[in-house]
């Protein structure tokens, strides 16, 4: 079994379902290269079944030929109860499905049976429509800012710092399940939104705040204005660094205005 040759002239429907054997854990490593290019360093196949053994999750959607188009891995982790999303991707043929959405939808029913009640991730923070997905669509929130995570990266995302937000999604939360089911609260501040390239945060900062965020896909900024791209990452760390530390949390993102909503939750509130 090999990743998709072509691009499918009509998208069938896909199974979704935990992948298994050799030729299927193998078949995500070229469609790793075709999600995030040549140099990008999958997960060889005796790692994908280990992490199968201890307890994680490797998934995919499956066409009826038995091809892959989008695959997921997650591990357990020391905490009871919390696993580590670790590599989520869908093949170009297949994006804007809501393909990666639904593979999402699998993990938390696959984690909820086994009682694993939270899963955290990290992505990149600028980029908006992982964000919208994550925060908007499944009712993940960030309080945690991770500068140069993973260190120099050599595929699409090659060029600037591996700065990431940690995803926090509390399966089985009332705010997961009202963002699941499309019940979002859309309270905004009002007046402008802070724009990072613009001003520096006051020094008080209020309750609630809106941020702006690059107008188009972060990773195309940084193929085509590298230099602009850059001061996007180096001005928007110190943000969201600040941010976090003083008690804010971001809860949404608005795709048409390109703003991530920040709320500043009380010390004693735990939930996600």
């Amino acid at each position: 079994m090999t990743a998709p040759a072509a691009i499918p002239t009509m998208r069938e429907p896909l199974v979704l379902r935990e992948l298994s054997g050799p030729q299927e854990l193998a078949a995500t490593i070229p469609l790793a290269h075709a999600i995030w290019g040549q140099t990008d360093r999958p997960e060889d196949t005796v790692m994908l079944r280990v992490i199968q053994h201890v307890g994680g999750l490797v998934a995919g959607a499956v066409d009826s030929q038995g091809q892959i188009w989008a695959y997921l891995e997650a591990l357990p982790t020391s905490k009871p109860g919390v696993q580590h999303s670790h590599r989520m991707g869908v093949h170009p043929a297949y994006r804007q499905q809501h393909l990666g959405e639904r593979l999402k939808h699998f993990q938390r029913q696959w984690c909820l049976e086994r009682g694993i009640t939270r899963v955290h991730w990290t992505f990149d923070p600028l980029l908006a429509v992982n964000a919208h997905l994550n925060i908007h669509r499944l009712g993940a929130t960030v309080r945690t800012y991770l500068p140069d995570q993973y260190g120099e990266m050599e595929n699409i995302s090659a060029g600037a710092a591996s700065d990431r937000l940690e995803a926090e999604w509390c399966l089985d939360s009332p705010r997961v399940e009202a963002h699941l089911a499309g019940r979002v609260d859309a309270a905004w501040p009002e007046g402008g939104a802070f724009h990072p390239l613009d001003a520096e945060l006051p020094a008080t900062l209020p309750d609630m705040l809106a941020m702006i965020v690059p107008a188009q896909d972060y990773y195309a900024l940084l193929r085509e204005d590298r230099a602009l791209a850059l001061e996007w990452r180096q001005r928007t760390r110190p943000v969201f660094t600040r941010l976090f530390s003083e008690g804010l949390v971001l809860v949404d993102v608005d795709l048409t205005r390109r703003q991530y909503l920040f709320r500043r939750r009380a010390q004693d509130d735990a939930t996600c």
